[in-house]
């Protein structure tokens, strides 16, 4: 049996919130991915954390710079954000995660937080 999904009109509308760490050391995604759940189920528990749908993708975290994006519910990005805030350690290292900005787009968050140009750009 084939299970439908829902329409696009009933989905949960999505924000990509781009970040960046300050800190002295660099951090593998790995490590960035664990303390922002961790930090996210101390503050909300199981239940709340699952309302947020997150997601950080592997290929928009760049290491050497720092940054990074994340997907969540548009009703939770103030709550995520107030996680990120409240993130004081990833490894034992004493780190800062600020928030760069909120977009609704992943393409519109890679272009303005991580530099990345789009080809459709040049072609017009």
């Amino acid at each position: 049996m084939n299970q439908k999904s829902l329409p696009i009109s009933l989905r949960e509308k999505q924000r990509y919130l781009a970040f960046q760490i300050i800190s002295k050391k660099e951090f593998d995604l790995g490590s960035v991915v664990n303390s922002i759940w961790w930090t996210i189920l101390q503050l909300y528990g199981e239940y709340g954390t699952s309302k947020f749908f997150l997601w950080v993708p592997s290929n928009l975290y760049d290491q050497q710079n720092k940054k990074g994006i994340m997907r969540c519910g548009h009703m939770h990005v103030e709550d995520v954000r107030a996680a990120l805030a409240s993130i004081r350690q990833i490894n034992d290292e004493p780190v800062i995660i600020k928030t760069l900005g909120v977009t609704g787009t992943i393409r519109s968050a890679k272009r303005k937080f991580l530099g990345f140009v789009d080809l459709e750009d040049f072609s017009k």
